[in-house]
């Protein structure tokens, strides 16, 4: 078993609370599996701010304007789609000074969609190419998703429910008997986190800071014993 493995097995038996129970008519377990995949959809969170008085909120709006397309232009010149951006309408606040108010903070939300990960976080990581180009960011954020989650949550459990009847067998291999058919099973929530991280919710996680994860899930299952 690499290192990788040894780490995820233990974060499996240190989250969930392993019990077994034999009665004369079934073996009552606790299966686990888990497993690390990597994103490859990544989500760019963006906020554009211009502060202005009284008297040049209109300037302001063009200045939002004007630094947005030219963020748009550098995206489609990296070969990024422009579909894939999102904009949201200006959002105005009143400044404040001495009770009074002096002028207005404005400030233009975009979020990013987009399948080439390493193009976007070059931008986001590196914003040389933005500075250069007087294009600043409020607020800079990444995050990241997996479009094939629901067949890989599909697959675990799969894998946790093999492994609930592979420990039915371990506990009555010293018996005459062996499990047979399932009669129940409830699957936990999944926990999808960062590698080698310890966190976890009784509601479930998903955890979209990281480009990898791991993901891991519980099935307790009733088999007859034969």
């Amino acid at each position: 078993m690499c290192i990788r493995d040894s780490i995820i097995a233990a974060i499996i038996f240190g989250f969930f609370f392993y019990q077994s129970r034999v009665t004369r008519d079934y073996v009552d377990v606790l299966g686990a599996a888990a497993e690390r995949f990597e994103s490859d959809i990544v989500k760019w969170n963006i906020t554009i701010e211009e502060n202005t008085n009284l008297s040049n909120v209109g300037e302001g709006y063009r200045i939002i304007q004007d630094k947005r397309d030219r963020f748009v232009k550098i995206l489609s010149s990296q070969g990024i789609p422009e579909e894939g951006i999102n904009i949201n309408p200006i959002y105005t606040q009143n400044r404040w000074e001495d009770g009074k108010i002096v002028g207005y903070t404005l400030r233009q939300s975009l979020f990013i969609i987009s399948e080439v990960i390493e193009k976007i976080e070059n931008l986001a990581l590196n914003p040389n190419e933005l500075l250069e180009n007087n294009i600043f960011f409020q607020s800079s954020s990444l995050e990241y998703f997996y479009s094939k989650i629901d067949l890989l949550k599909k697959d675990l459990l799969t894998k946790a429910t093999q492994n609930a009847r592979e420990r039915a067998e371990k506990i009555l291999q010293d018996s005459p008997y062996h499990p047979g058919r399932m009669i129940s099973a409830k699957a936990g929530v999944f926990q999808i986190i960062e590698p080698y991280s310890t966190e976890v919710e009784s509601y479930g996680m998903y955890n979209t800071s990281s480009r990898k994860k791991d993901i891991t899930v519980t099935v307790h299952a009733q088999f007859l014993i034969q």
